[in-house]
Formats: structure tokens, C-alpha cells, sequence
């Protein structure tokens, strides 16, 4: 880097120094001036390196998983599943992820905020690299399976 450094500064400087010889400056005036320069230019190398330096860090940082980023496998297999079955009076419906019409008992799986209908395959797909609906963006939360619970009924005896 040093090399790289002096082949910024050198030509710049000697330009410098022959310019303010000719006009006929005093060597005070052109070592200050000089100084200047070089200050000049290693702020300006200093911060191309610190602007350069977290470009080389973001690269070197592995990828992450994509499972990671989705919904698990638990999540999934927890969303409603049913077979499709065509309304009177509506337009065809197909899914948004590969285009296909749905067909009549074919399997569908909808998400729980927006209702939105998918091929079980494909927003099984979709939801291993991402959580949310891939039609409206609202997030797919999946509610926890209820705590199994116990009532205990007291019986009074009657007086």
C-alpha cells in the first residue's frame, strides 16, 4: 500500500513544488504549501481505505441459511389445509406463486391472517425462505398449539 500511496502523492507534489518555483515563491511558502498536500492527500487515501474496508468484510461473511429466514418445518405443516373447492359465482382462483388454477379437490393451504389460497406445494416452498404472504406481504404468524389444560370441577354439596 505504501507504493500505491506514493504514486498518488509524488506526481501532485512535484507539480506543486515546479509551479510555485516558477511564479517565484519563497521556500517557506512552498513547504507549507507542500505540507498541505500531503496532509491533503493521506486524509484522502485514509478514507478511501475505510470506505473500501467494510466492502471486503461484507463479502467475506458467509451466507446465511435460508431456512433461517422462513418459517420452520412446524410452522408449515400448522397451516390450515383444505381441499379446494370452486364457489358459484366466483371468477376461477389460481395461485400466485406458480400461476396454476386451482382445481376442484385439489389440496390448498391458506394463511391465517390474510386468507390468502396457495398450492400446498408452493407456499410450502415460498415460506422456507421467507414469513410473509407472498401476495400482500402481511406477516404469517402461526398460532402455538394450546397448552393442554385441565378442568377441575368442585361439587358442592347441597344443604
Amino acid at each position: 500500500m505504501p507504493l500505491k500511496l506514493a504514486m498518488i502523492v509524488l506526481p501532485p507534489l512535484m507539480v506543486t513544488i515546479v509551479v510555485l518555483s516558477l511564479v517565484g515563491a519563497s521556500w517557506d511558502v512552498m513547504a507549507r504549501v507542500t505540507v498541505l498536500l500531503v496532509a491533503f492527500l493521506v486524509v484522502i487515501g485514509l478514507c478511501d481505505r475505510m470506505r473500501q474496508q467494510p466492502a471486503a468484510e461484507s463479502m467475506a461473511a458467509p451466507p446465511q441459511e435460508s431456512s433461517a429466514l422462513g418459517l420452520g418445518a412446524s410452522a408449515i405443516a400448522s397451516l390450515p389445509v383444505y381441499k379446494y373447492e370452486k364457489k358459484s359465482g366466483s371468477g376461477s382462483d389460481e395461485c400466485s406463486i406458480c400461476l396454476g388454477e386451482m382445481k376442484p379437490k385439489e389440496t390448498v393451504k391458506q394463511l391465517p391472517v390474510c386468507t390468502h389460497l396457495f398450492h400446498e406445494g408452493c407456499i410450502d416452498l415460498w415460506l422456507w425462505s421467507h414469513r410473509t404472504c407472498p401476495v400482500c406481504r402481511s406477516p404469517v404468524i402461526v398460532a402455538a398449539a394450546p397448552a393442554s389444560v385441565e378442568i377441575h370441577v368442585r361439587h358442592q354439596d347441597s344443604r
